[in-house]
């Protein structure tokens, strides 16, 4: 009887140890990530089996030097802990000094104790320990350097050749930074010009600051893509950051389309398409219409011959396709406009600026025989004719043996 309650007591132990292990996280508070410059961390003195850990996992701690810390410790149990910050690295020790050098101690507990300091220690990873169970209760303690972001908003831009545009950068501090920032700004390749509204920028403990960066592009350089790297440097030696601008220059232009886009004519007749032109980042100016068809034949003219635009504006012209028969002197015979199919070009320009839109034309029948052949096929019609005349030889010719 005593071996099987020593048998049932062995496994209500290993039952509730193994509840334990599966409830701790859920139930102990985490560490989490550095945040803040003023934060509050608990850690619980916890038996895992036969062995003490803090928090079941002695998990590492992560702070920003500049920190106001406040270390929160109690244990799950009876069992007497004490903890130690290891700042001065000289390793785990069952008989620690905290009356001198740089460590962080807390009194001895249960039943709870705290510790609180500010994180002015070099950055770098440390340990903290039990000192009353310091080969197993031991984990990491990192203390992060400060530093800065630089970012830019927005972060793409479209501009137009003459013109500029305007991105805000921001410069953010992280883990507690504080200091002065100057601000560079490059252009790649070379051509757009920058300037910034505040250069250099102060930035404070958990604070962000800005400066309006403008970007001028000449008129004289060449469209493309474009990019400008914005750099921060801190004079106290933090490494430098940068935010990178996709820019796209652009220049004025237009558009040209036709309305409709083909054409049937009838000989000796006359049709007509609308020409739109449109203006495109920005023109502004005076296009000159020209007309031309291939091959020749009909007659192409326009009205009006130049309109004028006005930027994100429109302007329209016509464009008269004429199939008359027409004459080359005062004697000359009227030379009639052949069917078949031709193309018309219209074209647009402003100084070296051009476009062109076509037109399709069709002139009489839409068959697709080359022009000046009938538009009958004649090898058939012939070859028709001849079987004709010669069935009806033949019947002549037999006609005539039978008298």
């Amino acid at each position: 009887m005593q071996s099987k309650n020593v048998g049932g007591i062995a496994a209500c132990t290993i039952l509730f140890m193994a509840l334990t292990m599966y409830l701790a996280p859920s139930i102990l508070p985490a560490v989490a990530p550095v945040k803040a410059s003023s934060r509050t961390i608990t850690l619980v003195g916890t038996l895992v089996g036969y062995t003490y850990y803090w928090n079941n996992t002695n998990p590492t701690i992560t702070v920003a030097k500049g920190d106001t810390l406040t270390i929160n410790l109690s244990s799950a149990d009876a069992a007497s802990h004490r903890l130690l910050i290891d700042f001065d690295n000289n390793g785990t020790s069952t008989t620690p000094d905290c009356t001198t050098g740089m460590d962080q101690c807390s009194a001895t507990f249960p039943p709870t104790t705290s510790v609180s300091f500010t994180v002015n220690y070099r950055p770098g990873t440390y340990r903290y320990y039990c000192t009353i169970h310091p080969f197993s209760m031991v984990g990491n303690f990192v203390v992060q350097a400060p530093d800065f972001g630089v970012s830019s908003n927005p972060s793409n831009l479209s501009i137009l050749q003459g013109t500029n545009a305007n991105s805000t950068i921001a410069v953010s501090s992280i883990n507690n930074f504080a200091g002065t920032i100057t601000l560079s700004a490059i252009a790649s390749p070379l051509g757009p010009t920058t300037s910034f509204g505040t250069d250099p920028v102060m930035v404070s403990s958990g604070g962000t600051t800005t400066s309006k960066l403008t970007i001028s592009i000449p008129q004289t350089i060449s469209p493309g893509p474009y990019s400008i790297t914005v750099t921060g440097t801190n004079s106290s030696g933090s490494p430098s950051h940068t935010a990178t601008i996709s820019l796209t220059v652009t220049k004025p232009d237009f558009s040209i389309t036709s309305g409709p886009t083909s054409l049937a004519v009838a000989p000796s007749s006359s049709g007509t398409t609308a020409i739109t032109l449109t203006s495109q980042n920005g023109f502004s100016g005076t296009l000159n219409l020209t007309a031309t068809v291939s091959p020749s034949g009909p007659q192409v003219s326009l009205n009006p011959t130049s309109v004028s635009l006005t930027p994100g504006g429109s302007a329209f012209s016509t464009l008269t396709v004429s199939t008359t028969a027409s004459t080359s002197g005062y004697y000359s015979t009227p030379v009639a406009v052949s069917n078949g199919n031709y193309t018309v070009s219209v074209t647009a320009s402003s100084g070296a600026l051009s476009h062109s839109t076509p037109v399709s034309l069709t002139v009489g029948s839409t068959s697709s025989n080359p022009m000046g052949t009938p538009s009958l096929p004649l090898l058939p019609i012939a070859g028709g004719v001849i079987a004709f005349i010669a069935v009806i030889g033949t019947a002549l010719f037999l006609r005539s043996r039978k008298h």
